[in-house]
């Protein structure tokens, strides 16, 4: 089993690049608490859990339900230009815990992350929500919703049999601002999910 210092130990990854700023940012935001730091001491390991188990983080409760890899997004199609083109999704059942609704590229994508094989964080490029297919927007109170988290997976990365995702649980802080202001504030690495990875790169049309 792995423990926390795989999660805080992947600091640095350059496919942070190509993602969307808010993401970004909130990462950065986490590595500046601590969230990516390097262990000081020896650490006791992650819980880790199979697909299907809920695991309640605080301001989400999230519980993946399979995966696959295939060469279009949920809903689309391969792109005849880019056939080589490969996409990494994550189906979850999702439930926001906080008294108000979220925005879907704020706390899903922050806290729920893909684990490259070198340790490294990745996050997800798209939410979608997974019966219609469209961008995920605002995640409503007590709602269980099931989404789409989706990477595109950089040229040359060989995805595996099982995939590995780390969660990062929140905690209500009455003043996280200097203004007094409350927040769901992101904190360390909580849990591990091992899914296996259907491979679907032969249909060239989404089921």
């Amino acid at each position: 089993m792995a423990n926390k210092d795989e999660l805080i130990g992947a600091a640095r990854n350059p496919w942070w690049q190509g993602t969307a700023a808010v993401v970004l940012v909130a990462l950065t935001a986490t590595a500046a608490l601590g969230g990516f730091g390097e262990a000081k001491s020896k650490s006791k390991p992650l819980p880790e859990y199979k697909a299907g188990h809920r695991f309640q983080g605080g301001a989400l409760a999230v519980k993946p339900l399979r995966a696959w890899v295939a060469r279009y997004k949920p809903g689309g199609r391969v792109d005849p230009y880019n056939p080589d083109k490969l996409y990494l999704v994550l189906q979850v059942e999702i439930e926001n815990r906080t008294q108000r609704s979220i925005n879907g590229f704020g706390y899903p994508q922050q806290d729920l992350i893909l684990l490259s094989k070198k340790r490294e964080p990745i996050p997800a490029e798209t939410l979608m929500m997974a019966d219609d297919h469209s961008i995920a927007a605002d995640l409503h109170p007590r709602l269980k919703q099931r989404v789409d988290l989706v990477w595109a997976l950089p040229r040359g990365y060989v995805y595996s049999p099982q995939e590995t995702w780390g969660v990062f649980a929140r905690d209500y802080k009455a003043k996280a601002y200097l203004n007094d202001e409350g927040a769901w504030v992101q904190g360390k690495p909580a849990a591990k999910y091992r899914v296996a990875v259907q491979d679907l790169r032969d249909r060239a049309v989404a089921p």
